[in-house]
């Protein structure tokens, strides 16, 4: 009987365990998780991830694709996923396939509506000077 206390013991501990641990890497909800497409010319898509582990959230931007003088079907410029993070009026940026560092641009979540201002941080270098300074969202999910 004492043997059968000790493991019943024993395996209470062990699921309490498991189930604090669980709760310490329990997964953030992202502030503005879903897909928003950018409202001006209907191209760009940024999907924010619904749910992140703690290090900073991360958004994919998705901006289609272009040929190459090649021939080649690649996706646009500055496509690909974001890790961000945000502040105040502001939101910094570090782009997964660059070399460089965080970068800080205008944002602003417009109240009560399901759109949000932000900094053109992927200007077309094809089409440099020709970009708004700022770009409009749209939540379409």
């Amino acid at each position: 009987m004492k043997v059968l206390r000790k493991l019943t013991f024993g395996c209470l501990m062990i699921v309490l365990a498991g189930q604090a641990s669980c709760q310490k890497n329990a997964l953030k909800t992202s502030p503005l998780n879903g897909t928003w497409i950018e409202s001006l010319t209907k191209n760009d898509t940024i999907v924010f991830a619904a749910e992140y582990d703690g290090q900073n959230p991360v958004f994919e931007l998705k901006r289609g694709f272009r040929i190459t003088e090649e021939g080649y079907k690649l996706p646009d410029y500055y496509s690909g996923p974001y890790s961000y993070k945000l502040s105040g009026d502001s939101i910094s940026l570090y782009w997964f396939l660059s070399s460089g560092s965080f970068h800080s641009y205008f944002f602003e979540k417009m109240t009560g509506e399901n759109k949000f201002l932000i900094g053109n941080f992927f200007k077309n270098p094809e089409n440099s000077g020709n970009e708004n300074d700022t770009l409009l969202f749209e939540r379409i999910q």
